[in-house]
């Protein structure tokens, strides 16, 4: 097979759709093997929540478990969706450069599963108990099920793509877009850049974009060490 350089249109069209197929496949796989165990992850996800869940529409138990199954999916099959998303990217690159690509599939599944256990375990039931803060006076808080597995589904998924953040920018440096030192001169932009797009991807509420940007930012210093010591490491070689 051709590289993504050489080939043409309708080769890179062919292997986009070569690899969709993997994940789509993977990805339906997970979910109805999670849908069997739904009612379990269910049981689990309720612990986590508010005391107290309604169901407003006859229909609505039922989506909520199709929704927690797809969340599930997406988190199981992950694996599977980073090395396809990896391998079609590989074939444009050098061959130092595949084998890099190929790391940074593993490294990308890891930090995934990193940013959806750090939210699940660190940063939901703060969340909950701030938002719950402000049911007083004579606001009652009656959370829909399905609300609150829409709202979990999003928030431990943008977490975990969101720790992808390491990958982004060892790529960005290693492939000579920017360098450390360009990084660390625009620091604050950055900073600002990860504000706008924890505000983006986040509930419109300030306490949630300050959670996801914080641990961001920390990921992005140990990025730029990393990018530091690989930077030296290559221009020595």
């Amino acid at each position: 097979m051709k590289s993504i350089t050489e080939g043409s249109f309708w080769e890179h069209l062919e292997e986009l759709r070569h690899r969709l197929f993997y994940v789509l496949g993977a990805l339906g796989g997970m979910i109805v093997v999670s849908f069997f165990f739904s009612r379990q992850l269910m049981t689990l996800v309720i612990s986590r929540g508010p005391a107290e869940l309604q169901t407003l529409a006859p229909a609505e138990a039922f989506s909520a478990h199709l929704s927690l199954s797809l969340v599930a999916g997406i988190i199981i099959s992950s694996p599977v969706i980073f090395y396809q998303f990896w391998r079609f990217v590989s074939p444009g690159l050098r061959e130092k450069e595949r084998k890099t690509a190929l790391r940074a599939a593993f490294v990308s599944v890891l930090l995934f599963l990193a940013g959806v256990a750090f939210a699940w375990f660190l940063m939901l039931e703060p969340a909950i108990n701030v938002f719950r803060s402000f049911e007083t006076g004579n606001i009652v808080g009656h959370w829909s099920l399905a609300n609150y597995i829409s709202f979990l589904g999003k928030f431990i998924i943008i977490f975990g793509i969101t720790f992808q953040l390491p990958v982004l920018v060892l790529m960005l440096v290693s492939l000579g877009v920017v360098t450390p030192e360009d990084l660390a001169k625009y620091r604050r932009h950055i900073i600002v850049g990860l504000l706008i797009a924890a505000a983006i991807l986040t509930p419109p509420d300030p306490l949630t974009q300050v959670m996801l940007t914080l641990p961001l930012y920390i990921l992005f210093e140990l990025s730029l060490i990393a990018a530091r010591v690989g930077y030296r490491k290559k221009k020595v070689s």
